[in-house]
């Protein structure tokens, strides 16, 4: 039985397409010259396709971080209200300064002032790079609201600052308070013998100092009780007073106070004041009690 011979054919085939092959890679290879500007064209179309794509990829990592701006919540990281007198001490200046917890374009501030429910004062704030600054003049009264109107690109919000709620509440708010000193004399209780002494055994003295002043923190420099007969001086204690509980507010608590009694008339009147006199020049006066002399003996008028 004879064996059957495999076909050539298929061997052929392969070899004539290998043949083709090769004519058409070197027919490529031999493209003329005058053709290369085509690959050129493709170059630069391929690099401003590139151009392009980096422009859109900056403009949206540019819409991402305006995104994420929006999304920030902005608040006053720390502020505070500085009052600063007038020379007269019948107002001040309230400077503002508040640092934001973060800023952008588009945020703005501003002061608002109300009092009695009244708006009295609407200032914009100054950015100095990283601050936010404003000032506003206001009259001496009592119960000012501080607000800070805070503007950014999602809107703007009222930042209640300081109030007479507050319980931080102090000068700015207090602004007549702040300003203005007084003291008190009390004299609940004496002894007295006409032309000899006066013996105060329950008394009670105390000056309040202003929170601010134009000349900064104010001291006692002098307090005396002062003995008058019938309005003129007769007798000068100086007294030592010292801080209390309540803030810029000094005390004494009077036991044992002699005072010489200077001789008495008929219907002679004594009159018993304190006075203080404070380090910025203000000088201060307050009545405790009087007497007149009325057959031999005094009667008080307390004060």
């Amino acid at each position: 039985m004879k064996k059957k011979k495999k076909s050539i054919l298929p061997l052929v085939a392969m070899i004539f397409a290998l043949a083709a092959l090769a004519v058409s890679v070197l027919g490529l290879a031999s493209v003329p010259e005058d053709n290369n500007h085509l690959f050129d064209d493709v170059r630069a179309e391929n690099e401003q396709l590139q151009a392009q794509v980096q422009t859109l990829e900056d403009r949206v990592a540019a819409l991402e971080t305006q995104l994420e701006q929006l999304m920030t919540v902005v608040n006053l990281q720390s502020w505070q209200l500085v009052v600063t007198p007038w020379t007269d001490s019948t107002g001040a200046d309230v400077s503002f300064i508040a640092t934001p917890s973060v800023y952008q374009d588009g945020v703005t501030a501003e002061l608002l002032v109300i009092l009695d429910g009244k708006q009295v004062a609407l200032e914009s704030c100054k950015w100095d790079g990283s601050a936010f600054l404003a000032s506003v003049s206001l009259n001496a009264a009592d119960g000012y609201c501080y607000y800070c109107l805070l503007t950014t690109p999602t809107g703007t919000r009222q930042l209640a600052l300081m109030t007479p709620d507050s319980p931080d509440a102090g000068a700015a708010v207090y602004l007549q308070s702040g300003l203005s000193a007084y003291c008190n004399l009390v004299v609940n209780d004496w002894i007295e013998d006409p032309g000899k002494s006066l013996v105060l055994t329950d008394a009670y003295a105390q000056v309040q100092l202003p929170d601010s002043s134009i000349s900064g923190q104010v001291k006692i420099e002098k307090a005396e009780v002062v003995l008058r007969l019938n309005r003129n001086d007769s007798v000068r204690l100086p007294i030592k007073l010292t801080p209390s509980e309540v803030e810029g507010s000094w005390e004494l608590v009077i036991k044992d106070l002699q005072i010489p009694m200077p001789t008495l008339k008929n219907f002679d009147n004594l009159e018993l004041c304190l006075e203080v006199t404070l380090s910025d020049g203000r000088k201060l006066s307050a009545f405790g009690v009087a007497w007149s002399l009325e057959d031999g003996k005094l009667i008080s008028s307390v004060g």
